[in-house]
């Protein structure tokens, strides 16, 4: 025989071999569904309040960069064919943004650059776009021109409950020059690298194609500097795809980037889709006394 429902005493469980009632069962199942759709909801309504007020990387500070660079043990004497080490200010705006998860970030008005010497008479350019996004390339000055071993680009992205980092490594052939000794008006320079991705499975590759625009004067401080303009267009292909145009103003006398214009469009194959990258922008230096 089955207890009617208000047989059963409250707050105890149905007798051993016997049954809720129906109405009963689903009572509790429906509670059950609610409080999992509470959660479910909860965890969203957190998600996206984080996401929301989640803070964006500011500006470096340039002081934050000088004391890095006087702990870094880089030599501060100056070489021929170098730049003097120590950080320099520059001056800019720009921005990137990611299609997904979307995210977007801002450069800082003020930037800092920072020159280390390195073994084998190479010198590293260190430019923090902002707290979150930093690049930087390895120059090694030679008889044919301005060597560029490696380009390494990190970059953080900030969802509030969670962050996500990414490295990307460029690595091109040993001798690969990207500015002549000689530079003229029209000509033409080129090299190929390869390179990884830490958030990228494959291995990709970058085709330069760059033309000599001309010896330019650009105003530094207050000083006229004399600069080799070129013209760098980039095709990305392999694990990534994609185009790089950027326009160099390099000092003709030791090949330190004095100012550089940025678009860059890159696409990456997801099981969601094409994730699209972008990034735009441009800086200039400030003075041509680095501090250190």
């Amino acid at each position: 025989m089955v207890l009617a429902p208000e047989q059963i005493p409250k707050g105890k469980a149905a007798p051993a071999g016997r049954r809720w009632p129906r109405w009963r069962r689903w009572r509790v199942l429906l509670i059950v569904l609610a409080t999992v759709v509470a959660v479910v909801l909860a965890s969203v309504a957190y998600t996206v309040i984080r996401y929301e007020t989640r803070p964006h990387p500011g500006a470096k500070a340039i002081g934050s960069a000088v004391n890095n660079f006087r702990h870094s043990g880089s030599s501060t004497t100056d070489s021929y064919g170098l730049p003097s080490a120590g950080v320099y200010t520059l001056h800019g705006q720009g921005s990137e943004r990611i299609s997904f998860p979307p995210n977007s970030q801002q450069d800082g008005a003020v930037m800092p650059a920072t020159v280390k010497y390195l073994p084998g008479n190479c010198w590293r350019w260190h430019i923090d776009y902002n707290t979150a996004h930093a690049e930087e390339f390895v120059f090694c000055p030679t008889a044919a021109g301005l060597a560029q071993p490696t380009n390494i680009n990190v970059q953080n992205w900030n969802y509030g409950a969670f962050s996500v980092s990414d490295t990307s490594t460029v690595t091109c052939p040993s001798g690969t020059i990207v500015l002549p000794r000689e530079a003229s008006a029209g000509q033409d320079v080129s090299w190929s690298c390869q390179e990884t991705n830490t958030s990228v499975a494959g291995v990709g590759h970058s085709a330069t194609k760059a033309r000599i625009v001309g010896l330019e004067t650009l105003r530094i401080g207050s000083t006229d500097v004399p600069a080799v303009h070129e013209l760098q267009d980039t095709t990305v292909s392999g694990s990534q795809t994609g185009t790089v145009t950027e326009n160099w103003w390099f000092d003709v006398t030791n090949g330190l980037p004095l100012r550089i214009d940025r678009q860059i469009v890159i696409h990456t194959d997801s099981p969601l889709g094409t994730i699209t990258y972008t990034e735009s922008g441009s800086w200039q230096m400030a003075s041509l006394t680095p501090r250190t």
